[in-house]
């Protein structure tokens, strides 16, 4: 039996592309694979990563693995969320209400 994990289609990188292009202007997003940092740090095979590099070249996030299945689906909030996640930085939860 082939490996079950599929692979990401030209379409659904086209449009992960677009929407961090989007969610981040400034930056030009760089793409790798399930090797391109180490190997075996990808959480499973086929599981895509980028990374957002400024117009000098340096390199402004950590890696944020996307998994093929969402990347069709992938919006801008969406990429925003996960690069701030890969970052270290917490989301704003809004506070419980208290109950009366």
């Amino acid at each position: 039996m082939g490996n079950v994990n599929r692979k990401a289609t030209d379409d659904e990188m086209a449009h992960a592309d677009r929407v961090v292009r989007v969610a981040f202007p400034d930056f030009e997003p760089v793409f790798g694979g399930h090797s391109a940092y180490g190997g075996r740090r990808a959480p499973r095979d086929h599981t895509i990563s980028f990374r957002l590099r400024d117009p000098d070249g340096q390199y402004r996030s950590n890696v944020v693995w996307i998994p093929p299945e969402i990347l069709g689906s992938l919006t801008v909030a969406n990429v925003r969320s996960l690069v701030s996640h890969a970052n270290g930085t917490k989301a704003t939860r809004r506070k419980k209400r208290k109950r009366r």
